[in-house]
């Protein structure tokens, strides 16, 4: 950071300042950093005592055990051993391999950018990061295993574990295009880092910063030797300032901050948690005792060159977090340092360090640190330091400013409110940072209001998408009053989207936390069929202001209507407004002349707005004039020629004679009149709803049989007999007329009423096919049928109202993969146009996750939702040693045993391979498929493979293919090429192509 020029307590330089905007931390006991302020004004101290049985797994000896100087104390944090690979895209066996600091790091950066409301895939701004870890401890545990030595080689296990690779790892799976540097100075690595990523950030080499590191030993239970004068202490315990204070404690834990220009900040509607006045950074050089022993001198150094930087009156600090380790020597040299930079002249200022909660996390430890000290302001409180019986005289503070926090402290909020934090490295690299509290308005948030808006939640896997759906519950249940549109904003552009998915509309809190409680959501999960269909109703179902409501709140739908209602006026003299608005119009709206125009112009909106917003159907189906408008949005006929064709259908039937219908449960008693042609059948909807037509008098006749069988039926208000002979003279004008008209390639196939399949070019270019579509039987069971045979499992009514999805679920359709169809209404009734709509959204969002929901989503305001629940299962490897001492059973994960050689054998023989045998997928007589499927498993992990798919989505990786390449060419004795497993990955293919050269092989004997 540039020094400024003067003293400048109050003010900030926006150019030369940092904001906190995110806070992670994992340590024993607290998750999170609400968890941590917990413990710490709890008084709280997370170091655990160890039983013998716990020591002595991990191969500690019982001799050692038994030494009066072994300390039998640790911080232990929680699921170590617990990943998600899945969320990352590791496989399993990788996961198993991959060092915990790397994996703990990488659910912490997710967390971290959760918080920050930032989803890195759609962020087009640069991302660094700046991070260091401990050795990998756990890399001894792997190494003791030759077998997965061996089967995944020595470069997959090195970049698991060297501490190099930690943030390219990070940067590439969270998509971070920022600066990736990896900072190592012992002790002060994480607060190196996060002056490394401000330089960075006033370079303007990024837009925001993730910096922080992780220092996690394993095996965690184990205690240690002390050592008189070392500076592990006597009996786990950190006393940071106190007179009877002897060293530290070791323990395992993680920090990460997300840092940005202030300026950002700002301009983003970033929640400031604090402001980076200044940090500086130097090393003792060797004007010292020792390499690793502490310099006044340099810690005097970094402390003014902080201050001078900050601009700040040193006299106005209230509080340093401290290195603060409890040792004989570091303690008085810190706070000699401290006395001489920061001036024994100013307000009271407090000493601090939170290694007496929970020890010293080592390359954390200064992250960790500044997160306290950020949390400090933010609460406006100082924690009591632990373990302080009695000042430890040789630090000089009876007659001194500063003071031990030995009970929780309020910050004087009439004065500057500063902290500082100090980390100091084994080997001299120090580093200061100063920090200040940032006073912002209350966040804006957007007015609660009656407007619906589309909730989205998604997930990698089933199980946390469950997680999260609870946490949003919660969520809900305790913020009644925040603003939903907010939330929603939050939710569709700051998270990620992923393949399992929850939908649902909703105005307000309360709303969306009985929809959820209820169950009343759009739910699509990842291995479920997406195909999709367009159900367009018919003749029956319009409605006085159907679609009104809806354009009132579309601006894109009342432009489409407009558009088809304009086609209507201009180019076939009909005008359709006046009967659709006025109330005085309705009794119109029952004349088929104005009914059809007038359905087809709100369903051809509707269909195509939903388009326009992403939605493309696989396949569309009408009911009875619905064929017309679905054949239109397929594409046969353009808006013009359908405009002209549905208005002479209308006046085509229109002039027939009159004639009646009836809906019935049952026509077997009717087939006397049926044969005799005195009605028809106009519909066969499900297996039990069929719809007759005929002349008023066929009607009454079948009427009194149905009667008299007390068989179901209702009368249908129609002025035609609709579908049946009645239909003829319409049938045959209509044809005349579409001998002239143009029809066009469909682009979306199209599911015929007369036969219920999928029409051919031939039959849907072909005029008689329209014409007879006004006497035949409209086939929608059929049609559903055949819909859920080609795997459609979602369907989207385009009408008003409910009567089409009715008629599916009559239907108790289950697809091809057998699941039950699922229907949304895209209008609905008249007073809940724009629900439904925004309900055909969001459920087509949770089938594909493809739609852009901009100008369905109307807050603009990010707020704080839940992190990420993570789908953890275990992936851990127990060392050898741990197994040699037999006292108590521990479960190891073992490699997969290399493929049974007998099977190996008999498939070399390649006289008993059968050529049906090698067919794809054929496994169980198939013993080759059988081999690679084994030898899979080896690379990948237990339980990953599936047969079917492809080896890099497994999880698999190039060089991970080369070792498994490797050992099928060892295996079958056969030149594998690399280029042809890239193309050809899945273990069905490979086994495949591996049986096949066996055979060649054989025949050229």
């Amino acid at each position: 950071m540039k020094p400024s020029e003067k003293h400048d307590t109050t003010s900030l330089d926006q150019d030369n300042t940092i904001a906190i905007v995110a806070m992670a931390c994992n340590i024993p006991q607290a998750s999170n950093t609400d968890e941590l302020w917990n413990l710490l004004m709890q008084k709280h101290s997370t170091i655990t005592d160890l039983n013998n049985e716990q020591i002595l797994r991990t191969g500690i000896s019982a001799s050692a055990l038994s030494n009066p100087s072994y300390v039998k104390k640790a911080g232990i944090l929680d699921d170590i051993d617990k990943f998600d690979s899945q969320y990352f895209d590791i496989s399993a066996k990788e996961a198993d391999v991959l060092d915990v600091q790397q994996r703990k790091m990488l659910e912490a950066a997710v967390h971290l950018l959760n918080q920050a409301n930032i989803d890195p895939g759609r962020c087009a701004k640069r991302i660094g990061i700046f991070a260091g870890s401990g050795f990998s401890s756990y890399l001894f545990g792997i190494l003791e295993r030759t077998d997965l030595v061996d089967a995944l080689g020595e470069m997959i296990i090195r970049h698991g574990n060297d501490k190099d690779f930690l943030c390219p790892r990070i940067s590439y799976k969270l998509n971070l295009k920022g600066p990736s540097v990896n900072v190592q100075t012992s002790c002060s690595t994480g607060l190196v880092a996060v002056h490394t990523a401000c330089q960075s950030l006033l370079l303007h080499e990024c837009e925001m910063a993730i910096a922080g590191a992780v220092y996690i030993r394993v095996p965690q239970d184990t205690g240690y030797l002390h050592q008189a004068d070392s500076v592990l202490s006597s009996d786990g315990i950190c006393r940071p300032f106190d007179s009877n204070s002897d060293g530290t404690i070791f323990t395992n834990g993680l920090g990460l901050v997300l840092l940005k220009r202030l300026e950002d900040a700002i301009q983003d509607g970033d929640e400031i948690v604090a402001v980076i006045r200044a940090s500086a950074i130097n090393n003792d050089g060797s004007q010292k005792v020792g390499f690793t022993a502490p310099s006044v001198t340099g810690q005097v150094n970094v402390l003014r060159e902080a201050i001078q930087i900050a601009g700040i009156d040193a006299a106005d600090m209230q509080y340093i977090e401290a290195h603060g380790t409890g040792t004989a020597l570091g303690d008085p040299i810190e706070m000699e340092a401290i006395k001489q930079a920061y001036g024994e002249n100013g307000q009271p200022c407090g000493l601090g360090s939170l290694k007496s909660n929970f020890g010293h996390f080592n390359i954390a430890a200064g992250v960790i640190g500044l997160i306290k000290a950020a949390l400090i302001l933010k609460h406006k409180t100082i924690p009591a330091t632990l373990h302080v019986d009695k000042v430890n005289p040789t630090l000089g503070l009876e007659q001194s400013r500063f003071f031990v926090t030995q009970h929780s402290t309020p910050l004087n909020t009439s004065a500057p409110q500063l902290v500082a934090v100090s980390a100091f490295g084994m080997g001299g690299t120090n580093s200061h940072v100063i920090l200040q509290n940032f006073e912002t308005k209350a966040p804006p948030t957007s007015k609660q209001s009656d407007e619906f808006n589309i909730f989205t939640l998604s997930a990698k896997s089933e199980n946390a998408l469950n997680a999260l759906l609870i946490k949003h519950i919660d969520y809900f249940a305790n913020k009644p009053e925040a603003s939903f549109a907010d939330a929603a904003h939050t939710a569709f552009y700051c998270r990620p989207h992923f393949p399992n998915r929850i939908s649902f509309v909703a105005r307000r809190h309360d709303e969306a936390l009985a929809l959820l409680q209820a169950g009343r959501f759009n739910r699509h999960l990842e291995k479920e069929p997406e195909k999709l269909a367009f159900l367009f109703s018919g003749q029956g179902t319009q409605h006085i202001h159907m679609g009104s409501q809806l354009a009132s709140k579309s601006a894109q739908f009342n432009q489409n209507l407009e558009q088809v209602l304009d086609v209507f006026l201009t180019e076939q003299s009909v005008d359709l407004r006046s009967c659709l608005w006025h109330e005085e119009k309705a009794a119109e709206i029952a004349n088929t002349e104005t009914t059809q125009p007038l359905l087809f112009a709100v369903e051809y909106a509707l269909a195509k707005t939903l388009i326009e917003s992403g939605i493309m159907p696989r396949y569309v189906l009408g009911h009875s004039l619905g064929e017309l408008v679905a054949a239109s949005i397929s594409g046969i006929f353009d808006l013009s020629t359908a405009a002209a064709v549905v208005v002479k259908r209308a006046q085509c039937m229109a002039r027939c004679e009159p004639g009646s219908m009836i809906a019935v449960e049952d026509i077997d008693c009717l087939q006397a009149l049926i044969q005799a042609r005195s009605i028809s059948v106009a519909a066969h909807n499900s297996p039990r709803q069929f719809v007759v037509s005929g002349t008023h008098e066929a009607i009454e006749a079948a009427i009194e049989i149905l009667d008299f069988k007390a068989v179901g039926y209702q009368r249908l208000k129609t002025s035609h007999a609709f579908h049946s002979q009645m239909m003829r003279p319409a049938a045959a004008e209509f044809f005349e007329f579409l001998k002239a008209q143009k029809l066009n390639e469909a682009r979306i196939p199209l599911v015929s009423n007369i036969t219920g399949q999928v029409l051919a070019e031939y039959e849907y270019k072909n005029p008689i096919y329209w014409s007879d579509h006004l006497l035949r039987t409209v086939q929608f069971a059929k049609s559903v049928q055949s819909l859920h045979e080609l795997g459609v499992s979602h369907f989207v009514e385009i009408g008003h109202g409910y009567a089409m999805g009715n008629l599916i679920q009559a239907n108790k359709p289950r697809n091809s993969q057998g699941s039950t169809s699922k229907v949304v209404q895209a209008l609905g009734s008249t007073d809940e146009e724009y629900a439904c709509f925004l309900n055909t959204i969001a459920a087509a969002w949770a089938l594909s996750g493809q739609l852009v929901l901009a100008p369905y989503v109307q807050g603009h305001n990010k707020v704080s939702l839940p992190v990420y629940p993570f789908d953890k299962t275990r992936h851990w490897i127990e060392p050898v040693i741990g197994f040699r001492k037999q006292l108590a059973p521990v479960a190891t994960m073992q490699a997969n045993p290399p493929a049974n050689e007998a099977a190996i054998a008999t498939c070399a023989e390649s006289a008993t391979i059968k050529p049906e045998a090698i067919t794809p997928g054929n496994a169980d007589d198939n013993p080759v498929e059988a081999i690679v499927a084994d030898i899979y498993s080896t690379y990948l992990g237990e339980g990953t493979v599936d047969r079917e798919q492809s080896f890099f989505d497994l999880g698999g990786n190039s060089l991970i293919a080369i070792q498994m390449i490797n050992k099928l060419r060892e295996t079958f004795k056969l030149d594998i090429p690399l280029r042809g497993f890239y193309e050809n990955s899945s273990v069905s293919a490979v086994s495949f192509q591996i049986a096949q050269k066996l055979l060649e092989d054989e025949a050229n004997v």
